[in-house]
């Protein structure tokens, strides 16, 4: 085909346009184009549904949700977890089945609690001091600590305590919330104080509790144990043989209360009435004693039955030394009681002021444990400050300028060897307690106790400041905790928490 030719017939094909052959390719490479397009949409559409689907699972919208709001601040699952799932594995531990509202509520509790006084404290000014902020940075060297033991990673360590969306910085603000919290706490119930007449009107109307009691008691039992027939199965004691029973400790209790009304000693009576009872042959007449002193508040608890009727007699005001009675406990038997005496107790002291300096006996390098000469060369060193002390003025200050100078206990030598309020219960060196508690001590009282303790082997500088009566202890703990509980409802009402129970229930 010439050229001109050719030319002519695509200027024809134009003009009554393509050709089949060229209107099938077209459509084809339309469709080819229309599937690219498709494809490289849903493509799109996938990886933003996987990416959100990873989002998800992450705990990235979970742990953000808001639970609760507390004077305008949100806390999230996330922060509630610090909360919530520390109780949950507590109780979980102990095999205490617990349902999740009840938790979730336990867990709002506290968040109130804590951020109430977060909130006032902040709303005072009052900033968490210097040795909150390190032990918020000790706690987290603790938790650290503890991760390495049980061989697992920090991360994964806090999040089976504290739920699956803590974190570090998460962790520290909460511990650092909860400091300021208790030192705001703390710092008001310090300025609780109450003058001897409150002390006075409050004993007056609750002598009950913190009057001593001085009695003897025996229990006569009435019961009929239960038996096993020839195939294993319990036999309960019939209706008729209970009331044998009870009738036949009835007969001794009223045997035993006239014998005593006739002048017989308590301890042996009881003793030899308990023996017949239990048709034991072993002869405990000599080294029994029946008689018990009982501070009031806790007079129920000294009876294993028939306790609110037995403390009743104890405390009427009009028992005399030496008032008898039987009180009968429905199907159990009967009490037999003798009323010896009812006082106020100003001998005993509840709490103490203490100041100490803690001389250490030098150990030799790798042992544990000082020799006999390096405990002899400590006591030696804390006799000579006792001597210094008492050539001095012999006040508080000036042995606390002692401490300051020479103990080596961390706790305490900054703030003059003191330690305040400490009780028989607190957990320090028991010498250490038995020295401040003894009878008769006074403040003012020095001397030395020797620290037997690892660690600690050495001896202390004793320093008595001041004790309270363990009465006057119990009032002043009493209306101070009155006061402190009227104050965080107080603060309750100021700074109340809302909650979202939607999000509350992701947790769990």
């Amino acid at each position: 085909m010439s050229a001109s030719r050719e030319k002519k017939q695509r200027i024809s094909s134009a003009a009554n346009g393509p050709t089949e052959k060229e209107r099938r390719q077209a459509e084809a490479a339309r469709k080819e184009r229309s599937k690219t397009i498709l494809y490289t949409v849903v493509g799109v559409i996938l990886a933003v549904l996987v990416a959100a689907l990873l989002l998800w699972h992450s705990g990235i919208f979970t742990k953000g949700k808001v639970v609760a709001t507390v004077n305008g601040r949100d806390y999230t699952v996330a922060e509630m977890g610090y909360y919530y799932y520390p109780t949950a594995n507590m109780y979980s531990q102990y095999g205490i089945s617990m349902d999740d509202a009840t938790l979730q509520q336990y867990a709002i509790d506290a968040l109130q609690s804590y951020a109430s006084l977060a909130a006032a404290a902040e709303a005072d000014g009052f900033t968490i001091s210097e040795e909150g902020a390190q032990g918020v940075e000790d706690s987290i060297q603790e938790i650290k600590t503890s991760a390495a033991q049980y061989g697992t990673s920090f991360k994964s360590y806090i999040r089976n305590v504290y739920g699956p969306y803590m974190t570090e910085s998460l962790l520290r603000d909460c511990l650092t919330r909860d400091t300021l919290a208790q030192e705001y706490y703390n710092a008001h119930a310090d300025t609780l104080t109450y003058a001897d007449d409150e002390i006075t009107a409050y004993y007056d109307e609750h002598s009950d509790d913190l009057d001593t009691f001085v009695y003897s008691a025996v229990f006569i039992d009435g019961t009929v144990p239960s038996t096993t027939d020839d195939n294993g199965n319990t036999v309960e004691a019939s209706d008729a043989e209970k009331a044998t029973a009870m009738s036949a400790a009835k007969a001794t209790a009223d045997k035993l209360l006239q014998d005593l009304e006739d002048g017989g000693d308590f301890d042996t009576l009881a003793a030899t009435a308990v023996q017949a009872e239990s048709d034991s042959d072993a002869d405990t007449a000599e080294t029994t004693s029946y008689e018990k002193t009982t501070v009031g508040s806790s007079l129920s608890g000294s009876f294993t039955t028939g306790a609110d009727d037995c403390a009743s007699w104890l405390k009427d005001a009009s028992r005399q030394a030496g008032d008898l009675t039987t009180i009968e406990v429905a199907d159990n038997g009967y009490w037999v009681l003798r009323f010896t005496d009812r006082y106020l107790d100003n001998d005993s002291y509840g709490a103490a002021d203490v100041r100490h300096i803690l001389i250490k006996a030098e150990l030799a390098e790798g042992a544990t444990e000082p020799t006999d000469e390096a405990m002899d060369a400590a006591k030696a060193k804390a006799q000579e400050i006792l001597d210094q002390y008492n050539a001095g003025d012999k006040t508080a200050e000036s042995f606390g300028a002692l401490a300051e100078e020479y103990s080596e206990d961390t706790g305490s030598n900054t703030k003059g060897g003191l330690y305040e309020n400490i009780t028989p219960s607190t957990d320090f060196l028991p010498a250490f307690l038995d020295w401040t508690f003894a009878d008769g001590r006074q403040p003012g009282d020095t001397g030395l106790v020797e620290n037997d303790q690892e660690g600690q082997y050495g001896w202390h500088v004793m320093y008595l400041q001041d004790h309270t009566l363990t009465w006057k202890y119990t009032v002043e703990n009493t209306l101070k905790g009155e006061d402190l509980t009227a104050w965080t409802d107080e603060l309750a009402e100021t700074y109340p928490v809302t909650t979202n129970d939607a999000n509350l229930a992701l947790l769990g």
